[in-house]
């Protein structure tokens, strides 16, 4: 899907002179805005932002300003590493972890900022490891 495709999309549910008013533009603007093939695009902008910035802040923000979180895509190691079995264990582990991190933060029953740090850090990885181990099977690497 492309981001003219992504706003079309976008507006379907909320209707496209609905979301022209929030935004406090015509639907006219938005409506150019969606179907103009120029560079005009601000969805694109705003990935081209990001990218040049080469930091993905601005999509986090974004994400949280939505009451969701950013979780990027894995590169994944095709050559390296053609055997999904290796990630099993490597899932299971991380998941240790991350119960393990928790159990101790329990251990007064109260979470301090630190201790949910150390759990931040810990789930950030457990969805890497399992984010690749399901790239890997829908793109058929596991031979």
């Amino acid at each position: 899907m492309d981001s003219k495709q992504a706003m079309k999309q976008a507006c379907k549910q909320a209707g496209l002179k609905n979301v022209a008013e929030s935004l406090g533009i015509s639907p006219t603007a938005l409506y150019n805005q969606i179907n103009d093939s120029g560079k005009n695009d601000i969805l694109q902008k705003f990935v081209d932002f990001t990218a040049a910035c080469e930091d993905d802040t601005p999509i986090v923000w974004a994400c949280e300003q939505l009451n969701g979180i950013f979780v990027k895509n894995p590169a994944i190691q095709v050559e390296a590493e053609k055997d999904n079995n290796n990630y099993i264990p490597s899932a299971l582990k991380e998941f240790s972890d991350v119960i393990k991190v928790i159990s101790e933060a329990l251990k007064d029953n109260s979470i301090s900022q630190m201790e949910a740090a150390r759990i931040r850090k810990e789930w950030e990885e457990l969805k890497i490891i399992l984010e690749t181990f399901v790239l890997r099977c829908e793109f058929g690497y596991n031979e």
